[in-house]
């Protein structure tokens, strides 16, 4: 299996069965191992998965604008949400709309280590909409876990391999 291919699973939910692909990163070197992943659309948590929802009026204009975060082991999303703050478990747009699995339960400690390390610094960031935003953060937070991305490959990652959260 190599670092472009997928592992297709089920995920149990409340309610509902999720199916997910988990990737490694488009560019990774190794592929993730893993096993079930816990996504639980409706109390919004996303363990190990990138998570990205609309800007309102700015993404009606352009539909790639938007918000991006990253969940945490137990699916607490962490995103950029303005000048040196972090919010945790509270996405600042709301709901999420897409999500992309990207890591297993089996690497929790360096996953959620690897987000510390990207909150951390961006405590100490000013938040720019388009220099130093959102998308920046999350980028890092993969980057720190491994999985090396910048601002479009996080994007994409959700975009392109992420499933809709009204639809699966």
């Amino acid at each position: 299996q190599d670092a472009k291919s997928a592992q297709v699973f089920a995920i149990p939910t409340k309610g509902a069965v999720v199916t997910a692909k988990i990737f490694a990163s488009i560019d990774m070197a190794a592929p993730v191992h893993s096993s079930f992943v816990q996504v639980d659309i409706q109390r919004q948590l996303y363990p190990f998965s990138v998570v990205w929802g609309p800007l309102g009026p700015l993404t009606c204009c352009c539909p790639c604008v938007g918000h991006m975060g990253i969940g945490d082991s137990t699916g607490r999303i962490h995103d950029f949400n303005g000048p040196y703050s972090i919010g945790v478990d509270h996405f600042m747009v709301g709901s999420v709309w897409r999500y992309a699995v990207v890591g297993a339960p089996v690497e929790a400690a360096e996953w959620d280590a690897a987000l510390e390390r990207a909150d951390t610094e961006y405590r100490k960031h000013n938040h720019n909409i388009c220099c130093d935003n959102c998308h920046h953060h999350t980028a890092l937070a993969l980057t720190e876990s491994g999985r090396p991305h910048g601002l479009i490959s996080a994007w994409l990652l959700c975009c392109m391999h992420g499933h809709c959260t009204c639809c699966g």
